[in-house]
């Protein structure tokens, strides 16, 4: 939403702001949930009565056509595969994926153009950035198939475990989007997008002072499922729990955007009175993974290949951590072969005992516990929400916001090769939209520093003690 439009919709009256939000949706849906994703819905319901073998052999054969595709169509690939001496009719499967070179993020920060397939008309596709959770968010391209194929798999195998669909079935959203203003101090803090039957709540208003108003609210929508970022409806969920306020009940907690934590989990299914499932998959339709009954991480072998690599980028054994190197099979607009993606992760030995033949993601490390920004009026806003400051915004390669007190934050950039300085008065811009009258300072940098398993951390909070918030009466 561009700063006029932002601004006009901000000022709007509640039911305005509610066709606003319906009406952008009308556009989402006609990209999500046309003919495409009915096709493949159908396809995944006959894939779910597959064998382990079936899979495996699907497997082999979309990447061998992927390799051919990417070999002559397009440009980064044409370059590596010649580089690398890499002939692609010598690809004959899976044993053979590891012979081909790893993608890092850098070379597409540098050129997401040069990894789209060059008979596709750029103009055409659908411009959208990655979540940016360990630093800056990479443009993606892609068309409405593959939009409608990652709504599908996600309807399909994660939404399916409790009988709830998006659009079919009443629900609650936390999120990123600015569906209200930052200053505002009063109900309404959330937008209804009656095409969706969904209630759409702020992220960035979660104080102590405004919990009462979403309670309330959550009591009177009765929604069927809630789902969103694990910060933010942890936030909701201990409030309940810690003023012993009746359970607002749903039939099911999605997660989704953040690492889901083990004290996270319980004070949510205790304040809503349901099972949650969490689910992992990243916006470069790469992987995905849900949460079935029994708490397995159930991958789509359909969507993409996962590897499991040591720091020399050597396979590990299944059930030892590595870092996670993914393949989409999906994804012919913008393909992304041997992926490093950025998370540390473990392959199970063995099947869930739930009987699907999908396999498991025994582990998954994202996010580090307490990578939130703590405001004066108690809010907590985490990684996921906080990676939308950079969306659109171009010329920064690597990026950090950190927190030194109450009120003053820093913005740390690493400059690329077309930095303006417009683009970290943006940044600073976005971020002051989210936390209100606060002191926000521009540092460029040369490097952002890593945590011992190689990760940039989009968050620093300094605050000596979180646990005791600072609270404005």
């Amino acid at each position: 939403m561009n700063s006029i439009v932002q601004k006009i919709y901000w000022k709007a009256p509640y039911f305005v702001k509610s066709w606003m939000a319906s009406i952008n949706t009308w556009r989402r849906g006609h990209e999500r949930y046309g003919l495409a994703y009915q096709q493949i819905l159908s396809e995944i319901d006959e894939h779910d009565k597959w064998s382990t073998e079936q899979f495996i052999e699907y497997q082999n054969k979309q990447l061998c056509f992927l390799i051919q595709h990417i070999a002559t169509k397009v440009p980064y690939y044409r370059k590596v595969f010649s580089e690398a001496g890499v002939d692609p009719k010598g690809i004959n499967g899976l044993n053979d994926l590891q012979r081909l070179p790893i993608l890092e993020k850098e070379v597409i920060r540098a050129n997401p153009a040069s990894l789209v397939n060059k008979e596709l008309d750029k103009n055409r596709l659908i411009i959208g950035y990655t979540s940016g959770t360990t630093g800056t968010p990479l443009k993606l391209y892609r068309d409405i198939r593959l939009y409608s194929a990652a709504s599908a798999y996600f309807d399909a195998r994660c939404h399916s475990v409790a009988s709830v669909r998006r659009r079919i079935n009443r629900s609650v959203s936390i999120g990123g989007h600015l569906v209200t203003a930052q200053q505002r101090n009063k109900p309404p803090f959330w937008v209804y997008n009656s095409r969706w039957k969904q209630l759409y709540m702020s992220s960035y208003h979660l104080s102590p002072r405004y919990l009462s108003y979403y309670f309330d609210k959550l009591l009177k929508f009765k929604a069927e499922y809630i789902e969103g970022y694990p910060t933010s409806i942890f936030a909701v969920a201990r409030y309940i729990l810690d003023n012993k306020l009746e359970t607002v009940p749903f039939k099911a907690c999605f997660t989704t955007g953040e690492t889901l934590f083990a004290h996270q989990r319980v004070a949510i299914e205790e304040a809503f009175g349901c099972k949650m499932y969490n689910q992992y998959g990243c916006a470069e339709v790469a992987v995905f993974a849900a949460e079935c009954k029994h708490g397995c991480l159930h991958l789509s072998p359909e969507i993409g290949i996962v590897e499991v690599v040591d720091d020399k980028d050597q396979p590990v054994s299944d059930g030892q951590k590595g870092q996670l190197i993914c393949t989409s099979l999906i994804n012919y607009v913008q393909p992304f072969i041997r992926y490093r993606i950025g998370d540390i992760g473990s392959l199970s030995t063995d099947l869930c005992s739930c009987g699907s033949p999908l396999p498991v993601l025994d582990t998954i490390e994202g996010m580090r516990e307490g990578n939130v920004l703590v405001t004066s009026d108690g809010r907590q806003i985490g990684e996921a929400a906080l990676s939308l400051l950079f969306y659109g915004v171009k010329g920064v390669t690597e990026s950090q916001i950190i927190q030194d007190d109450y009120t003053r934050f820093r913005v740390c950039l690493v400059p690329g090769e077309n930095y303006e300085a417009a683009d970290g008065q943006e940044v600073m811009a976005n971020l002051a939209q989210r936390l209100g009258q606060v002191e926000i300072h521009l540092e460029l940098r040369d490097k952002i520093e890593r945590t011992v398993g190689g990760k940039s951390n989009l968050v620093i909070c300094n605050l000596p003690n979180k646990s005791q918030l600072k609270v404005c009466k």
